[in-house]
């Protein structure tokens, strides 16, 4: 009986030191290309969604994922006159109630977007604080001012252009519906 828990614990242990291995190896092969894995691509056409190191191909919506000291940034890098809208208004294959239907879980999404920034803000600024706080800086420090009034600027472009597209598909669910 001693020996069956001996063997068990040596076997967790090896497979402990496998896991350990695997992880610094997977550590060692992707530090080599550090810059060019930290952005990733995120391509999507309809219902399906595809992460790629390479630029998505040309019938594929893209978002870069940027990853940078621990925070995931998402960016869409679609041209902006290929608005998603008037492109599914072109083809002319939905029905009112499938329009209605998308444009109701797009203005939902969008909500969700709006509250999700509003997170991401606080935790920025929070981090800040945290920063300021362990290195003795006064609220009131001009750097400390700087970096906290760009991180609201950075938010608050995100929100407004959120906003935009918003109040765009409220206005054309509204229209839609007369």
């Amino acid at each position: 009986m001693i020996i069956n828990i001996v063997n068990l614990a040596d076997s967790a242990m090896l497979s402990t030191n496998r896991c350990c291995l695997l992880g610094v190896l997977l550590l060692a092969g992707t530090s080599a290309s550090a810059e060019d894995s930290k952005l990733i691509y995120k391509c999507t056409a309809q219902d399906q969604v595809i992460f790629s190191q390479q630029p998505c191909p040309s019938d594929y919506t893209q978002h870069q994922l940027e990853y940078h000291y621990g925070l995931a940034t998402e960016t869409a890098t679609q041209n902006p006159a290929d608005d998603p809208l008037l492109r599914l208004l072109a083809q002319k294959n939905l029905t009112e109630a499938q329009l209605r239907r998308w444009l109701e879980t797009e203005i939902y999404r969008l909500q969700q977007e709006h509250s999700y920034l509003e997170m991401l803000r606080t935790g920025e600024l929070q981090k800040l604080d945290r920063e300021r706080y362990w290195e003795h800086i006064a609220a009131s420090a001009p750097a400390f001012l700087q970096k906290q009034r760009k991180i609201n600027q950075h938010y608050d472009g995100l929100q407004q252009s959120n906003q935009q597209q918003l109040t765009r598909l409220q206005e054309y669910k509204l229209q839609l519906a007369e």
